[in-house]
Parts: C-alpha cells; sequence; structure tokens
C-alpha cells in the first residue's frame, strides 16, 4: 500500500489545502457534525456515524487526536465515563461548517437526498439553514428528539430560543419554553424541509404546549 503524504511533504506550503486535507477524510466531518453541540461516548458516535465500523472509527478518532481536533477525557462524578469532545481549535469550525453546508445546497443539478439525520445532525442543518429572520413572535422550544432508524433508543433533549439574536440551540432543557416537540430527529427533518408543518396529531410527533409555537418554527423554514 502506497504510503499516504501530506500536501506538506509534497512541497505545497498553502494553508487552505492543509485545513481541507485535515477535514475531507472520510468519516471526520461526521465526528465533528456529532460532537458540535456535546461531548460523546465511543458508543454514541459509532451508532450515529452510518456505515463506520469500530475499528475505523477508533482509527479515525486517533488521527482526529493527533491532528489536535477532538481529546478523549473522563467526565467528572457521577458520570465518571470517557468521552470524546471537540477541541477549542475544532469548534472554531462551525461558522464554516455551516457555510460549507449553505455552499453544497446550491450546487447545480443537486442530486435527491435520501437517508435521514441523527438527532445532532437535524439540529446542526437547522442552525446551517436558518433565515435571518426570525418567527413572530419569537420561539422557545423544548426539543425531545431520537433517531428512529437506530436500533437504540438514545434521545437528546434540547432548548431552542429563535428571537432577534438568531436562532440558538444547545443540549439542554428548556425552563421557559412555550411548548415541547417529541419526535425522531428524521421526521423533523421532513416537517422543517419536505412537509413544512406538524403532521396530524399523534402521527410521528408530540406537542405539548403552544402548538402554534412550533408551527411558526417550521414555517419559518418554508419561507425561506
Amino acid at each position: 500500500m502506497p504510503i499516504k503524504r501530506t500536501y506538506a511533504e509534497c512541497g505545497d506550503a498553502c494553508m487552505t489545502a492543509r485545513a481541507v486535507e485535515l477535514i475531507g477524510d472520510r468519516w471526520t466531518y461526521p465526528v465533528l457534525r456529532e460532537l458540535m453541540l456535546a461531548p460523546k461516548r465511543f458508543k454514541e458516535l459509532s451508532a450515529a456515524i452510518c456505515g463506520v465500523t469500530p475499528a475505523v472509527l477508533t482509527t479515525r478518532l486517533r488521527e482526529m487526536e493527533a491532528a489536535g481536533l477532538v481529546e478523549r477525557v473522563v467526565l467528572a462524578p457521577p458520570a465518571s465515563v470517557a468521552v470524546y469532545r471537540l477541541t477549542p481549535w475544532a469548534r472554531e469550525l462551525e461558522p464554516t461548517l455551516h457555510e460549507l453546508g449553505r455552499w453544497a445546497h446550491r450546487q447545480p443539478d443537486r442530486p435527491p437526498t435520501c437517508g435521514g439525520l441523527t438527532p445532532d445532525g437535524v439540529v446542526q442543518s437547522m442552525l446551517t439553514m436558518a433565515p435571518p429572520e426570525p418567527p413572530e413572535p419569537p420561539v422557545r422550544l423544548q426539543l425531545d428528539l431520537h433517531d428512529e432508524r437506530s436500533p437504540s433508543d438514545t434521545r437528546y433533549g434540547y432548548r431552542l430560543d429563535w428571537d432577534d439574536d438568531g436562532l440558538r440551540i444547545a443540549r439542554g432543557t428548556h425552563p421557559a419554553a412555550d411548548a415541547h416537540l417529541r419526535t425522531g430527529s428524521t421526521a423533523l427533518a421532513g416537517m422543517l424541509y419536505d412537509l413544512h408543518g406538524l403532521p396530524p396529531e399523534g402521527d410521528g410527533a408530540q406537542v405539548e404546549g403552544d402548538r402554534d409555537a412550533v408551527e411558526r418554527l417550521l414555517a419559518a423554514f418554508s419561507d425561506a
């Protein structure tokens, strides 16, 4: 097998080429995406990244550690489990990756998409594709998402705020949510980008509280 050489080893001093090399390998971006909101255990990453084997994921994580993109840490008690998290330097990629996603959506003759999205994946897509104008009135939601394609029943909670300061979504519980939406992550992607609205009551989504607040969120994406 030929030895893989870096751009620098080939005599190319371009740092943009180096950046593309760092994030362009297969599996690197899905790892970045899945760690952008919060650290994850190896098992969570393995379940979230479609098609990767444990051995390949282990190798890629080691390479990303060596490159300064991720680090393996042990959470404080009572959790006391090993997780992977992005380094501060890797987190600086977030706005660049959002721009890259918007650029990809403008691809001429873009092939139809298939498959689904993980909970963190659909959240990243929302942060990427959110229109500049917020809903009126502003939206405050609690999202409870799971990956309906996965045999594991892992669920993640998110607090969402969308007002004049922009769309903000983070892991956790919203203390002042107007509504609580429980659904699958792929189902939410369909509501945002295909259905542009909530399905009939009980059909793949549960809403507690102000249903109109959820509808305002979805409508904002349909108007983009």
